[in-house]
């Protein structure tokens, strides 16, 4: 029954919201070839999601988990992916300790997130925490750009919801791994492993993990290659967090710390 009442809502909110945020209109349907043809010549990477045609939209709508699988390929090929056996749990572990550690426990938003978020911001003056799901940000990576405006906040909590339908939460932060961008030009979880710390995702350690789970919020400033001193302190961070929430031990994080991080010799990084 709760299955069916998702899946009704997720259809009203369609059926309601595509004439909002995809501006479809009855007129659409007699766009001809040679137009739709020629919006879609017109879009470039660069422009990213303000470019998306109407119908573009429309398909992710009632073809989404073709369109997640497109968008999963345009930005890192299936070679360069892992299964979600192949990625070491404690990975998975720093990641949520970081990003959204409710996620095992909410759906497609976190709304206690977002509104200590927004007090937060509000009593900072600016904003210094976001409220965003990884489902959210895994959704704004696959589809969306980067610009904060209203509508594509609406859009990314609309896809939120439809990835979660569709996906198992194992399924959506293993996709996450596979997709997010590490820095030096590394692009999920196997490059950046391999990349970094010349070795496999699913024989990462603690303080390799607690590494990569602190490099997305700022790829170029938290980076291993250039910023050694930043990616350390960030590293220390992700493991207070992981020990705060009783993943490892208050004694581990020092251990991790101090632990050596090896590297490939074109990439070596020392403590």
């Amino acid at each position: 029954m709760k299955t069916l009442f998702k899946l009704i809502l997720v259809l009203a909110i369609a059926a309601g919201g595509l004439y909002w945020f995809a501006g479809y209109t009855p007129e659409d349907a007699k766009t001809t070839t040679q137009h739709v043809a020629h919006t879609i010549k017109e879009q470039t990477i660069e422009q990213g999601e303000d470019q998306l045609s109407r119908i573009d939209r429309i398909k992710r709508l009632f073809h989404f988990k073709e369109a997640v699988e497109e968008a999963m390929d345009k930005r890192v090929p299936p070679a360069h992916r892992v299964r979600s056996e192949d990625i070491s749990p404690i990975v998975k572990q720093a990641l949520v300790a970081t990003e959204d550690k409710r996620f095992y426990e909410h759906g497609a938003v976190d709304f206690f997130s977002i509104g200590r978020a927004l007090y937060t911001n509000t009593i900072a003056g600016q904003t210094v925490e976001g409220g965003s799901t990884i489902t959210q940000q895994l959704v704004k990576n696959l589809f969306l750009s980067s610009k904060r405006i209203m509508s594509r906040k609406v859009e990314e909590v609309f896809l939120a919801y439809l990835m979660e339908h569709y996906y198992s939460k194992d399924e959506i932060i293993t996709m996450y791994l596979n997709t997010i961008y590490y820095g030096t030009d590394y692009y999920g979880i196997k490059s950046a492993s391999e990349g970094y710390f010349n070795t496999e995702p699913k024989d990462l350690n603690l303080s390799q993990a607690a590494v990569l789970a602190g490099i997305p919020q700022a790829p170029s400033y938290f980076n291993p290659v250039s910023n050694i001193d930043a990616t350390k302190q960030r590293q220390r961070t992700v493991l207070t967090l992981m020990a705060q929430q009783g993943i490892i031990s208050y004694a581990d994080i020092d251990k991790a710390y101090y632990k050596r991080l090896d590297a490939p010799k074109k990439h070596r990084v020392t403590d």
